[in-house]
């Protein structure tokens, strides 16, 4: 925790892991003991002598320096224990100050916040001056614990730093630092990150990757295989807070947050077990405003001779990994299946934070805020490659509004870009994408919400009110944009039973959104001939 931990910090925190740090030093704590007295018993034998005599006090020496260390190692595992313990209890008044207060209010120990509910009460509690009295004194109350657990965690938090920072060894008279700077200049496009990171010595590479693996892991331009280390050690630990996130939320009541900590959790479990299967690399991963930031390639794009991005969109994030990694998989298939001779890398690019709601995707900021983003990804892909290499972007309903914020005026690196189920590129004509004539796609599903629906905000999808534009400007599957359109198997107006063979929900609400990457579709075996950089018949 930091010097000062607020109420989130205290909610998310995870004692397990500093017990699971205790276990281990504690572990160190014996193993240098045990070392140290196999040492002690050694015999001197039948030697004698001044050599005899230096090996004994050498030996003897040795003996007190594996003593001293497997003394700090234990108290290190003390401090560490003591403070899991602390930090657990204050998480425990939380959950009890939560559960004192009266169940016509809503503690939402995620947010901070407390509330009136709106269900079923009995007779008269709802009279105003009653209910605003009882709302007041259980606030003071819960105010008052809120306040004393965080005041005891952060006494714990500066005790515990500096109890371990006293156990920390005195310097040596001379040490290495990184030879090189430490990060890359700022503002570096993805060549020269590249050139900073291969220019520095490997031992200065390693540190960083264990000492810095944020920064390592969210620099476009380093090598994949790099930043995918890095970002490993970040997935374990924020696996391990999301799980102990929705076991508090849970003891608190909070179902809502809980929910939406284990639906992270199930994203990144999902991302965890691609990763095991091989052939894939996390590229990125951090905690965002929304639901949370990742970027997962399946495929090597440092090697590959053919590079998607695919760029979701509306609540997209952690927990919709599932959904998103099925249309990147299907995508990269219909491409191998097109190019059979050619590598072919997909990049499922969530990294950015995606507008939480269908209200929130009415505005424009997040995609023109993840413009930016969009394009230093691409740059890095372009510049990871020693030879020729063809990228295609496709962004999916508010993805590619993303899309056409990072393509406006030929910044992008990319010789393909696709709009699909879009509500609007940010752009008047393909001609101001930077693409060559030709390779500005697009599709709309005669039953996506997307193209039928005037003036009603559907999956972030709806005309606005100028009649002849999407809500983030004109349509890009209209034959005037300038997009080479291409086919899609029309969906279903309705819900219909879910088909577990598609990445899409049929059962859900317009669900001809999802559509275009089911088997079989029209509009996959063209995603898969664009990607490959095949020929696409008229």
């Amino acid at each position: 925790m930091s010097a000062g931990p607020a109420l989130g910090d205290l909610v998310t925190a995870d004692p397990g892991a500093w017990l699971r740090r205790a276990g281990t030093w504690d572990g160190v704590s014996r193993a240098l003991s045990d070392r140290a007295a196999e040492l002690d018993r050694c015999a001197p034998g039948s030697w004698s002598g001044a050599d005899a005599d230096a090996a004994a006090l050498a030996r003897a020496e040795q003996v007190r320096r594996l003593r001293a260390d497997a003394g700090t190692a234990s108290r290190a595992a003390q401090v560490l224990g003591t403070h899991a313990g602390e930090v657990l209890d204050a998480q425990r008044r939380l959950v009890v100050a939560a559960l004192a207060v009266h169940p016509q209010f809503v503690v939402d120990l995620e947010r901070g916040t407390l509330c009136a509910g709106l269900g079923a009460q009995p007779p008269g509690v709802w009279r105003l001056p009653a209910m605003v009295a009882r709302f007041g004194a259980d606030l003071v109350r819960l105010s008052t614990a809120v306040a004393d657990a965080v005041g005891a965690a952060a006494r714990s938090d500066r005790a515990t730093a500096a109890a371990l920072d006293a156990l920390r060894p005195a310097p040596a008279a001379v040490s290495r630092p990184v030879a090189s700077a430490a990060a890359p200049p700022a503002g570096a496009d993805g060549g020269a990150v590249r050139s900073w990171w291969t220019g520095l010595p490997g031992a200065d590479r390693e540190q960083l990757l264990h000492t810095r693996p944020g920064l390592v892991g969210g620099l476009d331009g380093v090598p994949v295989a790099d930043r995918d280390r890095a970002n490993r050690v970040l997935l374990d630990a924020e696996l391990s807070r999301l799980r102990a996130r929705a076991a508090l939320l849970d003891r608190a009541g909070d179902t809502a947050g809980a929910d939406r900590a284990r639906r992270a959790s199930a994203g990144l479990e999902t991302t965890r077990r691609r990763l095991d299967a091989g052939d894939a690399y996390l590229l990125r991963l951090e905690r965002g405003t929304t639901g949370g930031r990742l970027v997962l390639a399946v495929g090597d794009p440092d090697r590959a001779a053919h590079v998607l991005t695919h760029v979701p969109g509306t609540t997209a994030g952690w927990g919709t990994v599932p959904g998103d990694l099925a249309r990147v998989e299907a995508t990269r298939a219909a491409a191998r299946a097109a190019a059979p001779g050619g590598a072919v890398a997909a990049v499922l690019w969530t990294g950015y934070d995606a507008p939480p709601d269908l209200l929130a995707a009415a505005d424009p900021a997040a995609a023109r805020a993840a413009a930016g983003d969009l394009r230093s990804f691409q740059d890095g892909l372009r510049a990871g490659h020693a030879g020729p290499v063809h990228l295609t972007v496709v962004g999916h309903s508010y993805g590619s509004t993303v899309l056409g914020n990072a393509a406006r005026g030929g910044g992008l690196a990319a010789d393909d870009v696709v709009f699909v189920g879009s509500p609007g590129t940010g752009t008047g004509h393909a001609s101001e994408l930077g693409s060559a004539p030709g390779h500005v796609w697009a599709t709309t599903a005669r039953h996506d919400p997307i193209g039928r629906v005037p003036g009603v905000e559907i999956f972030a999808t709806s005309r606005g009110l100028a009649p002849t534009g999407l809500l983030h400007g004109p349509d890009p599957a209209a034959p005037g944009f300038g997009a080479r359109v291409f086919d899609s198997a029309p969906g279903s107006a309705l819900p219909r039973p879910d088909d577990p063979a598609t990445p899409n929900d049929e059962s859900a609400f317009a669900a001809a959104h999802g559509g275009y990457w089911d088997p079989g579709s029209p509009s996959l075996r063209t995603l898969g001939r664009i990607v490959a950089g095949a020929s696409v018949p008229p």
